[in-house]
């Protein structure tokens, strides 16, 4: 059982505007607003599972577009949380992967930009929870996927109860700054490995609009003028 944690923002479709780059999460089903800390029910949001396109709206960022494969099932509900409107957004998906098994999960993730203030996704981090059963055997899993656009490849491990540790998580992974992501994942688990958590933080920054940057490169275009002339004055 998967309890899935996400924080977002508002719309059923989101496209940025002001000359950045289009962007859309599709949502044909329905768009739930949602305060942070509230709880959706994991068929809300999943293929499969009564969900016909549907996403989740909270903080800067929509949220849509959930499919799960192998050994995650989609039961249970999905936990959104956030800080401020714009910031970082952190999904967990916590629940039970059991031992020796494979599971996915899919979902992209794009800007609102009624609310973001011009920033853009620059940033994933990725990271899991693993234990072993039984207690104090060595278990180890790995989380590994791609973020698109870019084709960003992922590989993220851990062990428990091996000495020394080979542990790679939690990593992050910037990019150039994009209106939207698409995250596919796949969690692979060992011999006594239960991955209980899966934790995706991602993060922006703020792209100046084209007409600002024109704006700048004028100025700038200004100054140097200006040095020019007042240096041909100065030699007269």
């Amino acid at each position: 059982m998967w309890k899935f944690g996400v924080t977002v923002g508002t719309g059923i479709m989101v496209s940025l505007f002001g000359g950045q780059a289009q962007a859309a999460v599709s949502c044909p089903g329905t768009t739930m607003t949602v305060t942070s800390g509230s709880s959706v029910p994991g068929s809300f949001l999943l293929a499969g599972t009564g969900s016909s396109g549907n996403c989740v709206a909270a903080g800067d960022k929509i949220f849509g577009q959930f499919d799960i494969t192998g050994s995650i099932t989609g039961a249970g509900s999905s936990l959104f949380t956030f800080a401020m409107t714009p910031g970082d957004v952190t999904i967990g998906f916590q629940g039970s992967v059991a031992a020796s098994t494979v599971g996915g999960i899919d979902y992209q993730v794009a800007v609102n930009p009624a609310l973001s203030q011009g920033d853009l996704i620059n940033d994933l981090q990725k990271d899991f929870t693993l234990n072993s059963n039984p207690p104090g055997l060595p278990a180890s899993a790995t989380l590994t996927g791609l973020v698109n656009p870019g084709a960003i490849g992922f590989s993220c491990f851990r062990d428990v109860n091996i000495t020394p540790s080979a542990t790679t998580c939690p990593q992050t992974h910037t990019f150039t700054p994009v209106p939207q992501i698409a995250v596919n994942e796949t969690i692979t688990t060992g011999v006594n490995a239960i991955v209980t958590g899966i934790t995706d933080t991602i993060s922006q920054t703020t792209v100046p609009e084209p007409a600002s940057l024109a704006l700048l490169g004028s100025a700038l275009a200004g100054f140097g003028f200006f040095g020019i002339r007042r240096r041909r004055q100065d030699s007269v």
